[in-house]
């Protein structure tokens, strides 16, 4: 059975655009946050979620002025297609 963490951390469209994003190249928070179209601290809160649950792990960090700035990436693969899979059944079921 799938944890219900792990579920909840996937319920906002955000998380799985972040999982995408992530899938393509490690980023931080702040980049995270242009892709995604949220603020950088909303974003930083996603990231984490997904932290938390085991998704995405740091890689790297960067100094930015007057902070470090941790780098993500995804620890699996294959958010790309799940993301597309479910925009497709999601259209399926609104279009009939």
């Amino acid at each position: 059975m799938l944890d219900p963490d792990f579920l909840s951390a996937l319920g906002h469209p955000a998380r799985l655009r972040a999982l995408v994003f992530l899938e393509a190249r490690p980023a931080s928070s702040r980049e995270i946050a242009g892709e995604v179209g949220l603020s950088p601290s909303a974003t930083a809160y996603h990231v984490r979620k997904l932290h938390e649950v085991g998704l995405i792990e740091p890689v790297d960090t960067r100094q930015r002025r007057a902070f470090e700035e941790r780098v993500w990436r995804t620890r699996s693969r294959g958010w790309a297609k799940l993301a597309k899979h479910l925009a497709e059944t999601a259209q399926r079921s609104n279009g009939s």
